[in-house]
Parts: structure tokens; sequence; C-alpha cells
């Protein structure tokens, strides 16, 4: 029998669909319950900096309610900007998050610390005597040092920002943490780099004064944004900078619930496209390199082989089993994905992994992407994302 050679409108439907699962089963699994579409996604100090692929603070709500209660622990091995950590935070949940890259942590810590009504007098007063305290700093500077950072940087916007560094380091606790955040937050933007998902060098035109322009701006709509919070009541955040396959610095049985979204394989390098940040905040770049999970300068080699990724998930789903508590549950957001043309079934993958390390799947779901509001890589494949609920097995 001779098969059918596929129009391109079908292969393109394929690449659409998501891999592993059936449509008739796509279907049923693609309900809506977990889209959120035309809803407030940056609400908080959820917006506080660009991070591409995060959670909408929606997603981590929903699970949160549905499969913890007030005073349980929550982790997010993979926390990114801290979408998780927050909703924990403002739902009574104490939490702890883990990321190996130390822009991820900076932002988690920012967005979680428990500001105080001085704590933003401070600010505001920073604020008010910001220009005088740069005039003050005209022969001072702080630099990070690297390979090629005049080729990322023209010469006034590095003085800027270099001036802005060495006022922000007079600040201290909270207050310092929110200011660096937002400093990050402007680097890619003050530098020749083309976005946050695109490391290229491109021409733009950097006007003196534009940093301290932007992070003006910046900083007085975070202070608003942290007025809004500053009453609720807070539960506790810890946040780590380390491994997410090793995480030594969580006992046994200890969490109650994993809220996640790990990072998808071939889709992002994390380490290369904050890079810059990562130094100009005094970040490990080559341990974010080195420990990050999934990435694009893996998976875009030749004979690349995408049983590293699951060998990597494994580790992780072995050390969710020893820190969750019996009948705990993992919740995980993850897109399907394309390496060497072929594609690699995630969800399904996750799903035997979960098997084979102490875990019941409890439901599935699929969940629709919103492409004109993708955080990242408009052209990309993913459309459509697993939601995963697993339960730890009573031992």
């Amino acid at each position: 029998m001779v098969s059918k050679i596929k129009s391109s409108s079908e292969k393109n439907n394929d690449r659409d669909a998501i891999f592993g699962v059936g449509r008739h089963a796509l279907n049923l699994l693609n309900n809506g319950e977990w889209d959120f579409h035309n809803e407030d996604t940056q609400q908080h100090l959820h917006s506080l900096h660009p991070y591409p692929a995060r959670f909408i603070p929606q997603i981590p709500r929903k699970a949160i309610l549905l499969w913890s209660a007030p005073g349980d622990i929550i982790l997010d091995p993979f926390c990114g900007c801290g979408t998780s950590i927050l909703e924990s935070s403002l739902l009574g949940r104490s939490s702890v998050g883990i990321d190996n890259n130390p822009v991820a942590v900076l932002v988690t810590k920012a967005k979680t610390a428990k500001y105080r009504n001085q704590d933003l007098k401070t600010l505001e007063k920073f604020l008010i005597h910001l220009d005088a305290l740069l005039k003050t700093k005209s022969n001072e500077s702080i630099f990070p040092d690297y390979e090629n950072f005049d080729y990322w940087f023209s010469l006034t916007a590095k003085g800027d920002l270099g001036r802005l560094k060495c006022v922000i380091n007079q600040l201290s606790g909270s207050p310092k943490l929110l200011a660096l955040a937002v400093f990050s937050s402007i680097i890619v933007r003050a530098s020749y780099q083309h976005s946050d998902t695109r490391y290229v060098r491109v021409s733009k035109i950097y006007t003196k004064g534009d940093a301290f322009r932007w992070f003006k701006a910046k900083l007085t709509a975070s202070i608003e944004s942290v007025r809004e919070i500053i009453g609720s009541s807070r539960a506790d955040s810890k946040v780590f900078c380390s491994d997410s396959r090793r995480m030594n610095m969580i006992r046994d049985n200890h969490v109650q619930m994993i809220v996640t979204s790990p990072p998808y394989i071939n889709a992002y390098d994390y380490h290369k496209y904050h890079r810059h940040r990562m130094h100009w905040i005094d970040g490990d770049v080559n341990f974010a390199r080195v420990t990050e999970i999934g990435k694009h300068d893996t998976f875009t080699r030749t004979n690349a082989d995408a049983g590293k990724y699951f060998d990597d998930m494994l580790l992780c789903f072995v050390e969710w089993e020893r820190i969750l508590k019996n009948k705990g549950y993992v919740f995980i957001v993850v897109g399907d994905g394309i390496v060497n043309g072929s594609p690699v079934k995630v969800g399904e993958g996750f799903i035997n992994l979960a098997q084979k390390t102490g875990f019941k799947l409890k439901k599935r779901w699929v969940r629709e992407l919103q492409k004109n509001k993708k955080s990242f890589n408009q052209k990309a494949r993913i459309s459509k994302e697993h939601v995963l609920l697993f339960q730890k097995k009573v031992k």
C-alpha cells in the first residue's frame, strides 16, 4: 500500500497539535479549564521584570487553591521570576523557590520580600534624591568585567549603568532588592542585545540619561505594585540559587505540593539571554549555563539526543518523591518539543517518569496558548501545553 503524502496544511496542523495525544483525546482534554484567555496577567508585582515563558499567575493560583491548604509548604523547583512563589505567599502558603539563574533568584526575592511602609518611604526618598545622588557619583562607577563587554554596551550606556549601580549599592535590605531587580530589568534595553529572546547585537540609539529615566519610571510603578499588597497577610518564602536536581536544602517528606513549569526542551537559553544581567548583578554565569536543563544550545547540536533531557528530569522526579509528603501533589505545565526535526513527547515522557518514581497520574488537561500573548518566540511550534497533576503514592 502506498502511504498518503500529507499536504502542507495537514503538516502544519500536525505541528500545532500536541504530540502524543490523539485528536479525539485532545478534544476531550482541551476543555479550556487552564487557558485564562483575556485575563489580567500583570497583577501586583508580576510585571516587575521581563522573563520569557513565565507562568501566568492564574495557573498556580488555581492549582494552589485546589490542592493545598493554608499553612502548607509549596515548592517551585524551577521558580523563574517567582510567579508561583508570590501566589503561594499571598494565599497563606509558605513556599520554597529554586532556580539556577541568579536573575530569577533576585527577581523572586524582590517579589516576595515583606515590605514595610518604611521601606516604601525609603524608596520614595531615594527616587526624590536620585539625580543628586547620581551627581555625587559622577566620577564613580561599578562595571562588570567580562569578555566583549564593550561590544554589547555603548560608552554612554555603560557609564550611566555603572553610576546607577553605584548609587543602588547605597541601599540595603528589601529596598535594595527591589531597586536591583528594577535595575536588572532595564539592562537589555540599554544594551546592543536585540531583545530578551534574541541574542544578537543590533544597532540601537542610546541617549545619555536613558537608563536613569527608565529606572525611575519602573521603580515608581513597582513601588505602587508593592503598595497594593503591603497590607495583606503574607506567608514566608525562601529562595535558593541551586541545581534543581539536588535539593539538599529541603528535608525528606517536607513539602505538601510542587507547582512548576520545567524548562521546555530546545526552546530557550536562559543563561544566554540573561547573561548581561547576570554580570551586572554579580551572578554566577557559568553555574547557570552548566546546570540549565533542556537548553537550546544542547539540543541544536548535531546528533543531539532528547534522552539527556529526560535523564535530567528523572533526577528531578526522584528528588520530588523524596521531599514530598505522602499523598502530596505535583502540578506541572510543560510543552512538547522538537529535536533534530523529530517531535519529543514531553508530556508522555513525564507521565512515564512519574510512574517510575512513585507517583500516580490523577488528571491531565491540554492548555491552549494565545499566540499573540506568548512571552517568547511567536513562530515557535508550541501552541498547546500539557497540564499534569500527579500524587505521591503512600509508602
